[in-house]
């Protein structure tokens, strides 16, 4: 048992971390001399993302909302509707920095998720087989479109259009728990289908998260930075 726990953890956050660096590192020190949010106010968000995933982890449990499709898209919304919560605050509204923060929220969201899912998932397996490999991409696909869902909603927040990027943060969250809920039924109900939405989750929270941190990222960046009175020459150009 310690094992699962100490194989769920890693799964879990490992991937959060991975994309932590990989997303914000043009960004902040030493790559730019004046970092573009506050590293200790980004890791407060992440691990304020990690309690929140962890309470809708317990709360995806207790009520059984893998049991049906349509509590799973209630449960995007309601993770969506999380981070709108905790970023609505005054100190976020208007900010530039705040995308970076929505970010972090959303890889801590991920890694409460997916370290309990995988926790559960892994303590029924009996032997090494594809079981794995379905877990390993099911981590990764988390951190990936929760980390875009995460910069979506703190985009709205600086923009001040917040239930308008909210819903755009909605509607690929609720694609992939549709997914996701496919991959928690039992494979031999599905065949093929099983492993061919597998295969679409990732390349879904695959695209969603190229798209958001290296398409889009430093244009929003220089728009929000615009609003705020503020020009910066330092802005990473588009991957």
């Amino acid at each position: 048992m310690d094992m699962i726990f100490g194989l769920a953890m890693v799964l879990g956050i490992g991937p959060a971390l991975i994309l932590m660096y990989l997303g914000v590192r043009n960004y902040t020190y030493p790559r730019v001399e004046q970092p573009f949010f506050s590293d200790p106010r980004f890791f407060m968000l992440l691990v304020v993302g990690m309690i929140a995933g962890s309470v809708l982890f317990f709360a995806l449990r207790v009520l059984g909302f893998t049991t049906n499709v349509v509590y799973m898209v209630l449960m995007a919304v309601i993770e969506v509707m999380a981070m709108v919560v905790v970023m609505n605050l005054k100190r976020f509204r208007g900010q530039s920095d705040s995308i970076f923060y929505g970010y972090a929220l959303g890889l801590g969201m991920s890694c409460g998720l997916s370290t309990g899912i995988v926790f559960v998932v892994a303590s029924t397996i009996e032997t090494i087989d594809a079981s794995v490999a379905v877990i390993v991409l099911m981590s990764v696909s988390f951190s990936l479109m929760l980390g875009a869902v995460g910069t979506t909603v703190g985009e709205g927040i600086a923009r001040h259009r917040v239930m308008e990027f909210a819903l755009q943060a909605a509607i690929p969250a609720i694609i992939f728990n549709i997914l996701l809920w496919v991959l928690f039924q039992n494979p031999e109900n599905y065949g093929v289908l099983y492993y061919v939405c597998l295969v679409v989750m990732v390349a879904v929270s695959a695209y969603m998260f190229y798209r958001t941190m290296y398409q889009r990222l430093p244009q929003i960046v220089r728009e929000v930075l615009k609003m705020e009175g503020k020009k910066r020459d330092d802005i990473p150009k588009k991957g």
